[in-house]
């Protein structure tokens, strides 16, 4: 089922690759000229050979570890351990590994290939600080993960399925409250000036009856040249976010347009409407963790005396990988709905022409492709597609 997973990938991204090869749509053909677009298709190129090369090692390593019941072997190590520090440990050595088989990748890709097309603007002390802060965060949240599923199902059972459902929704939640607290452990907020952009922002927030409870600016200079917006709060008290590239390089049309189709998401409450189709997937997963738990051969043929929670939710995900990609297409379906009604919303306030600017500028700044497989964009997209984008952006502003 592993290999399959990866093989799977493997063709979707072959079949992009050569779907880069047509021409490109009437209306996005003006974001890149002949020497842009191959400039793209070369970063492209060498983004897809490091992420091949990464992915074969990936296989590679985890099929020996399986092979060898190497979890089993670690487990048993520190076994004579209290049980919840035996977890820390495990999941710590686990979750180091990864990030020593990941590091030269990654390296490789920000210094070298990000570096070479001009995307990369972070330096080697960020980049480790940022990995040694994404290695705490990882055994922080798995650890607790762990626990959950532990605690709750060696004392409810199965009723645990709908328990850490309700406790991971709560988690989500709290996450949505705090979520710039928890971005300023990788970067800088600083108060967005006064001004023409600003005055416009808070109007349009105003108008809809949405008090501004602040506006940041975050630095996101520091790492890449892309820009981003994005609006976070709950009830009618929001607090907005602006990329210090979007800030410095864009005119408060554009930016406004960008900001209104993030706003649209809050006042359509595009979380709150996915929210059961969230609860679902959260169901699907407890569940075929609980089916793993209820057959222990599963975990002892790895090597294990019984049943092991850690090794249980890695198998899990990998045994219900053909209903995940399923979910995943119905998820990114949904997402791309709201997408276009987020689009109509910024074109219906006037900034049609301005959204399509800036978001042609924001795919050329990135390298991001504007002409992708559809059957990738089936799959994986959780936005429609630049060329799609404008179109309905453009009915919407009846031009």
């Amino acid at each position: 089922m592993y290999l399959t997973n990866k093989a799977f990938n493997a063709f979707v991204d072959y079949l992009n690759k050569s779907y880069l090869k047509k021409d490109l749509p009437d209306n996005v053909r003006d974001v890149y000229n002949e020497d842009e677009y191959k400039k793209f298709l070369s970063y492209r190129e060498e983004s897809r050979h490091i992420g091949l090369i990464s992915n074969i090692v990936s296989i590679v390593i985890t099929l020996l570890l399986l092979t060898l019941n190497v979890h089993a072997l670690i487990f048993n190590a520190v076994g004579s351990l209290n049980v919840y520090v035996q977890y820390l440990i495990v999941i710590s050595v686990f979750a180091l590994l990864d990030l020593i088989i990941g590091l030269p990748f990654g390296y490789y890709d920000t210094f070298v290939i990000e570096e070479k097309y001009g995307l990369n603007k972070s330096t080697k002390k960020t980049f480790a600080l940022d990995a040694v802060k994404g290695l705490i965060i990882e055994v922080v949240l798995s650890y607790g993960l762990i626990i959950i599923i532990m605690v709750l199902f060696s004392r409810f059972g199965n009723m645990a399925i709908i328990l850490c459902t309700l406790i991971m929704l709560a988690i989500m939640v709290v996450i949505m409250l705090i979520v710039i607290p928890l971005m300023r452990i990788f970067n800088k907020f600083e108060p967005l000036e006064e001004g023409e952009l600003k005055d416009k922002l808070l109007a349009l927030c105003a108008k809809y009856g949405i008090t501004v409870r602040k506006i940041v600016v975050k630095d996101a200079s520091r790492r890449t040249t892309t820009s981003n917006a994005f609006c976070t709060g709950i009830g009618n008290r929001k607090t907005i976010s602006l990329d210090d590239n979007l800030v410095n390089a864009y005119s408060a049309d554009e930016i406004t347009a960008v900001f209104a189709h993030e706003f649209a998401h809050a006042k359509y409450r595009h979380v709150a409407r996915s929210l059961p189709f969230s609860i679902f997937r959260l169901l699907v997963f407890f569940a075929s963790l609980a089916i793993v738990l209820n057959i222990p051969a599963l975990c002892t043929a790895f090597g294990f005396d019984g049943v092991n929670f850690f090794f249980a939710q890695m198998l899990s995900g990998v045994i219900i990988w053909p209903l995940s990609v399923l979910l995943d297409v119905i998820g990114n379906g949904i997402s791309r709905k709201h997408e276009y009604q987020a689009d109509a919303f910024a074109a219906r306030e006037g900034y049609g022409k301005d959204l399509i600017s800036a978001l042609k500028r924001l795919s050329k700044e990135s390298l991001s492709g504007v002409n992708p497989h559809p059957v990738t964009v089936f799959l994986h997209y959780s936005h429609p597609t630049l060329s799609q984008r404008i179109d309905a952006i453009e009915k919407t502003s009846g031009e």
